[in-house]
């Protein structure tokens, strides 16, 4: 049995500020039939062969043949390669990095022995997760979700009778229990975030406008009252004649 050589392996760490990596990385593969995603700002090797090719669909990334006497320089900004161990590194990924790559590669004798391709997308990672709410009814609240990045997907955890709206951005709860505890869970093909939010009683609203409807025509039967009290009084005081001799008139000596 033949065994096929992969002599494409793209591996992504994460790239922190002081320089170190992290161990966690993923292996992408050139036979691989599933697109290899990218977070942005990672950093990418490709570990390649004697002799290799290394394009997009419209540019020349780099050549190399193991019989040339200096390494070659990658043609495009933020790409590297290390002589050392025939790797590439893309050393911060931007959006605009994702395409198709093509690796041909070579012997010795530079001849040819094979082609291979990798679909590369970057997305940036899942970021700011926030949520909020509205009431419907005392018992129905609406809880809103929302968060920064790429080709985002929403879930939930909730013990309440649920129904989703605005591509799952959206949950309407009929409450139900007394843990009012709820949680956004957002993801995409290179990170996941989630953030939870505990949802007070809402305020029923019938409640609100009998009260209010109560104070009004409180206020109107005070008016009312005021008006029947107050206006005869006035009116007898303004109909009511002078008597006579009811005036005096002081004169000076």
């Amino acid at each position: 049995m033949r065994i096929q050589v992969i002599f494409g392996v793209l591996l992504i760490y994460t790239h922190v500020v002081m320089g170190s990596l992290f161990q966690d990385h993923v292996v992408c593969r050139y036979n691989q039939i599933k697109p290899c995603y990218v977070a942005v700002g990672q950093r990418l090797q490709m570990p390649l062969e004697d002799g290799f090719d290394l394009k997009t669909t419209t540019s020349l990334i780099i050549r190399y043949r193991k019989t040339q006497s200096s390494p070659p320089t990658p043609r495009l900004p933020r790409w590297q390669f290390v002589n050392d161990n025939k790797t590439m590194i893309l050393t911060s990924a931007e959006r605009n990095d994702s395409g198709t790559y093509t690796l041909n590669t070579f012997d010795v004798d530079g001849r040819s022995k094979g082609s291979y391709t990798l679909q590369v997308n970057i997305e940036a990672q899942v970021s700011s997760v926030k949520l909020s709410y509205s009431c419907l009814f005392p018992e129905v609240r609406r809880v809103f979700c929302s968060a920064d990045g790429d080709n985002l997907h929403y879930s939930w955890t909730s013990a309440f009778n649920t129904r989703l709206e605005d591509n799952n951005k959206t949950i309407v709860l009929d409450i139900i229990h007394n843990n009012n505890n709820v949680t956004c869970h957002v993801e995409n093909h290179v990170s996941h975030e989630h953030n939870s939010i505990n949802l007070p009683t809402c305020i029923d609203f019938m409640i609100v406008f009998v009260l209010v409807w109560l104070f009004e025509v409180i206020i109107l039967l005070s008016v009312l009252v005021g008006s029947l009290y107050i206006y005869p009084r006035i009116y007898r005081k303004q109909r009511t004649p002078e008597r006579p001799g009811s005036s005096v008139t002081l004169n000076k000596d």
